[in-house]
């Protein structure tokens, strides 16, 4: 019993003893590159080495896991810094993923499903205007512009509210929610 503790107190102190090499590897490789980009951007020298030296160790790591899990990256990637960005934006890709399902949040609309949604004239406020379903509010609330008499305009579905075009069309493509009231533009 007693030898079988000590093999694996050993193996511990041994994954330990490697997981420090392997940082401070990468601590220094970090050091020296991180010194370069501060002298050759504004952050300085020491600044730029300490930075380096935690990206570097943190880099070396996470390629030690990767080549233990059996995930491929490219040896070029590793060497052109290109791996922790891929790691980075993969994480924070998984993240958005997650908040999205737990929120529901709808993206951007396409092209086609914006050409959908109606369109009505703007006029000044009166009863008639009121009466043949124009549209009588006063100002685009995403560009702050009033609207001018006989101007088209694009009026969301569910919640009503109503936008200059070309203001509406760009702000669907990038978020499927109104600008005011967050409701989603399509069920």
């Amino acid at each position: 019993m007693a030898d079988f503790q000590i093999r694996v107190l050993m193996n511990v102190i041994m994954r330990i003893f490697t997981a420090m090499i392997i940082c401070t590897g990468g601590a220094v490789i970090g050091i020296v590159t991180g010194a370069i980009r501060g002298l050759t951007m504004e952050t300085g020298l020491a600044r730029g080495a300490a930075v380096g030296a935690v990206s570097g160790a943190i880099i070396a790591l996470q390629a030690v896991d990767m080549i233990a899990n059996g995930e491929p990256f490219s040896k070029v990637a590793l060497l052109h810094g290109e791996l922790f960005i891929e790691w980075t934006s993969a994480m924070e890709t998984s993240f958005t993923d997650i908040f999205d399902m737990e929120n529901s949040v709808t993206r951007g609309l396409s092209k086609e499903v914006i050409n959908d949604l109606p369109k009505h004239v703007f006029e000044g406020l009166s009863k008639t205007s009121q009466k043949h379903g124009k549209c009588y509010e006063t100002n685009c609330v995403i560009c702050l512009e009033n609207f001018k008499n006989k101007e088209e305009g694009r009026e969301l579905p569910i919640c009503k509210h109503v936008f200059h075009i070309k203001c509406i069309d760009e702000w669907l493509i990038r978020q499927g929610s109104c600008p005011i009231c967050r409701q989603n533009v399509i069920v």
